[in-house]
């Protein structure tokens, strides 16, 4: 995904996508500066979630895949009046590994396996025509499950170009319904759907 050579499956299209992420992330929007856009905001509401499916699972590490700058597990936060260094340390983990093509100090492609893949709010933002692609890497990452929210709407994002950042616009069902093959791929994986309608 880092670059073509590492994964020659996908699309022109995706590969053009990842480049204006990177324009995004060093550039800012009309709306936003860099530093505060696609900042890792989405992931936060998620942490309890996560940490129960860590915490069911018997997990010990995790890939964020799409961390965009990965403000939870870079910053300290506190939930009920504890205060946690970042999110490894609220959900009692040995290792994080950060993955994003589209920031340059986590683009470096995943290394290996961990118990755990968390995608939020990711794969909206991928081409159609890579979708499965995608999600098919999800799950060769993981050795216990895959956790993953997704949007069904259009975002208040937009291209220069006037697309919509949300590339791939489906229903729930449609979502599941697709998922529904991986769980019969990967068997051995869980599988954790959640929505932003």
């Amino acid at each position: 995904m880092n670059s073509k050579n590492n994964n020659p499956k996908f699309s022109e299209e995706y590969y053009d996508t990842i480049q204006l992420y990177k324009k995004f992330h060093t550039e800012g929007t009309k709306k936003l500066s860099p530093e505060q856009t696609f900042a890792g905001h989405s992931l936060i509401p998620w942490g309890s979630k996560i940490k129960q499916i860590i915490d069911i699972t018997q997990s010990n590490s995790i890939t964020d895949f799409g961390c965009v700058k990965a403000l939870g597990h870079t910053h300290r936060f506190k939930i009920n009046q504890t205060i946690y260094q970042n999110l490894a340390d609220y959900w009692n983990i040995e290792f994080v590994q950060l993955y994003d093509p589209g920031v340059k100090e986590f683009s470096s492609y995943p290394t290996e396996k961990t118990d755990g893949i968390i995608c939020t709010d990711v794969i909206e933002h991928i081409p159609s025509n890579d979708i499965e692609i995608f999600i098919d890497q999800l799950y060769s990452f993981s050795k216990k499950f895959v956790f993953v929210v997704i949007a069904t709407i259009p975002a208040s994002k937009f291209f220069e170009d006037g697309r919509n950042i949300h590339l791939t616009i489906k229903k729930e069902h449609e979502w599941k319904q697709i998922f529904k093959t991986f769980d019969v791929k990967f068997p051995e994986i869980r599988t954790f759907l959640e929505f932003n309608n």
